[in-house]
């Protein structure tokens, strides 16, 4: 492989940087959910309350909302040691229970709580 040298030495890719300033322009945010199978990335506009996020995975989930238990990824990253858990968050006391009018913050990880009984037939 040949090694480059001069000014395209330090050619790196614009990709990301666009991808940020457009989520920035657009004011969109991610939060994460968690299961064992997956994790998965879901994005929203910044300032969306805890159940229209929840009404991004499934319209249900908004409908039935609960509660909202989060924690931060960047208290995740800084405590799991390793573990695909959340005992180390839980036991720092960085992961809490949310209600309705929980704004939704950039990077939170969620596990949201519903409860939707089956429509009366008309």
């Amino acid at each position: 492989a040949a090694v480059l040298k001069g000014p395209k030495a330090e050619v790196r890719s614009m990709i990301p940087r666009l991808i940020r300033s457009g989520r920035q322009a657009l004011c969109l945010q991610s939060f994460y959910t968690a299961g064992p199978k997956e994790v998965r990335a879901w994005t929203i506009m910044k300032g969306t309350l805890a159940p229209q996020a929840a009404g991004v995975i499934h319209t249900d989930f908004e409908r039935g909302f609960i509660k909202a238990e989060v924690c931060a990824f960047d208290d995740f990253k800084a405590l799991h040691q390793g573990q695909p858990s959340m005992a180390k968050v839980k036991e720092a006391g960085k992961y809490r229970q949310e209600g309705k009018t929980y704004m939704m913050q950039e990077g939170d990880i969620v596990v949201f709580m519903h409860n939707v009984t089956a429509s009366k037939k008309k």
